[in-house]
């Protein structure tokens, strides 16, 4: 059984037209107009071929492909959303390739015992509500209404408003919370978003676990003054102080985790923000993941130390707010090991490997008895960039994989 390689090009094509940019990539942030468009679209191909379409509180997507016994589904699938200036198949990828790996089963007429189920979450970037995977949070119960009315994008918009102005019935979000082993597997297709499978040129990677993010929103209090007439003996300069915690926060990820642990200071904005200004204020994001949770939990801790000691002896106060503190998450041997099987069945190369990204997939053993991933490279291990890239060949043989997989797992007992 192959999917049909001409369509889901074209498709990849079509849908990219989405929040388009006219120097290539794409932006269509979360409950975007280009989002809306985007879903639409898809939900246009998942009715010409007969998928049972769902929408719940939060905006997730299920499309169902109904199987001949009442058994839990076989689910794979991803989002729509990007970053700003973003490339065209992060997430969309997932989407896509499990639509065309579904309606190749179905073109084929196998014969499956499971449903077999496309789901299309909701917000799973952070860029715009400082959050990430906010639909699979939300049907793994780790999200709450409350929580999405403190959510706010840079303009002062709640995930709660935004949501609502989309269309979703967000005040039944509890309806939204699905229970333990709802779905039998998920799998979820992404880009590697790094350089390791196209280094190796190799097709088709084999995720063994998730690592998890701890964020941060740290502000900095000094004191704005006049940047000729104050000493400096006598300034309270936070963008000074903010940088100290910067290169420290360096430091400690490259010196004092394990070797897969990463540190990120994703933006700094000083206030006034201007060239005869002292900064007064700085906000910094702070973004610490690392696959091994012991090394995880220990440079979480020395970050922390470390703001309070550095701030303290520069005699300024600060604000944290941790934006979220998630699990790695190690992903299911069963379904390592099928992937592992049906890519050798089509004589394909496959690597395994970690995800050093976050992904929906991370959330998914809540709800999901098997949970598992594969990665497609892409080039130079770029991606959240208009300049990302796929070899398309790459991306056939891992739809292959797929379509193969979700059937093996649908006539399961």
């Amino acid at each position: 059984m192959l999917i049909n390689e001409q369509r889901l090009k074209c498709e990849l094509a079509e849908i990219s037209e989405f929040g388009k940019l006219d120097g290539g990539g794409i932006t269509r942030l979360a409950f975007s107009v280009e989002e809306k468009n985007a879903r639409e679209y898809l939900k246009k191909l998942m009715l010409e071929i007969d998928l049972q379409i769902e929408e719940d509180a939060i905006g997730n997507i299920y499309a169902t492909l109904t199987g001949s016994e009442d058994l839990e589904p076989v689910v794979s699938g991803s989002h729509l959303d990007s970053v700003p200036f973003g490339g065209c198949y992060d997430g969309t990828l997932g989407v896509m390739c499990a639509l065309e790996a579904i309606r190749t089963i179905k073109e084929n007429d196998c014969k499956h015992l499971r449903p077999i189920q496309l789901i299309v979450f909701s917000c799973e970037e952070s860029s715009r509500f400082n959050m990430a995977t906010l639909g699979s949070k939300v049907i793994t119960g780790k999200l709450n209404l409350d929580d999405l009315k403190r959510l706010k994008d840079k303009t002062g918009i709640s995930v709660y408003d935004a949501a609502k102005e989309f269309g979703c019935g967000v005040d039944e979000l509890n309806k939204a919370v699905l229970e333990e082993n709802t779905m039998h597997s998920y799998i979820e297709l992404h880009i590697e978003q790094g350089p390791v499978l196209e280094n190796h040129q190799i097709p088709v990677g084999i995720v063994t676990g998730i690592a998890s993010p701890i964020r941060y929103e740290l502000v900095i209090k000094g004191r704005a003054d006049h940047s000729g007439a104050t000493p400096m003996s006598m300034r309270k300069d936070a963008l000074v102080t903010a940088s100290k915690i910067i290169i420290g926060v360096q430091d400690i990820a490259q010196n004092k985790g394990s070797d897969t642990v990463v540190a990120t200071i994703g933006y700094a904005n000083a206030v006034p923000g201007v060239l005869n200004v002292i900064p007064g204020e700085v906000k910094l994001g702070i973004d610490i993941r690392d696959i091994d949770e012991d090394s995880l939990l220990e440079v979480d801790k020395l970050v922390n130390e470390l703001i309070k000691d550095v701030i303290t002896e520069d005699g300024l106060t600060y604000e944290l707010t941790q934006l979220c503190k998630d699990t790695p998450t190690k992903l299911d041997d069963k379904i390592v090991q099928l992937l592992e099987d049906e890519a050798n069945k089509l004589s394909i190369k496959s690597l395994k490997m970690p995800s050093g990204a976050g992904h929906d997939a991370m959330h998914m053993p809540k709800v999901s008895k098997y949970t598992g991933m594969i990665f497609v490279p892409c080039k130079e291990g770029i991606s959240h960039n208009v300049k990302e890239e796929i070899n398309l060949e790459d991306i056939y043989q891992a739809t292959n994989v797929l379509a193969n997989s979700l059937l093996t797992l649908a006539n399961e007992k």
